[in-house]
């Protein structure tokens, strides 16, 4: 599964920027995307339909070129949600506080 978020950008040039998180694609859907990524020698154009993979920690700055544009930035859905890690840590004091008892405990004096 993964999440999907739809943006638009309004005024031409504008400038966005944010560093990428895992495995974060940028999928171009309306007008002409100019995307910078620090550590790359060059820029990298996309038209719509066309699509770049991020790699996590990267920095990204992306603009509109020549008018709105819009995209799609999409990543894999979290590996560790809220839900999953209280689970855990149920079962986690589950186990800790959980007494196992085989007869009588012998006294030591």
């Amino acid at each position: 599964m993964r999440e999907l978020r739809t943006f638009e950008l309004n005024e031409p040039g504008a400038l966005v920027n944010w560093r990428a998180a895992h495995d974060q694609r940028v999928l171009a859907l309306d007008g002409m995307l100019w995307l910078t990524v620090e550590g790359m020698p060059g820029d990298i154009w996309l038209r719509p339909g066309a699509e770049h993979v991020l790699r996590e920690g990267e920095m990204v700055w992306l603009s509109g070129e020549g008018g709105p544009a819009r995209f799609v930035l999409s990543e894999p859905a979290a590996r560790w949600s809220t839900w999953r890690v209280l689970r855990l840590a149920r079962r986690a004091v589950a186990r800790m506080t959980r007494t196992v008892a085989y007869g009588a405990c012998p006294r030591v004096s």
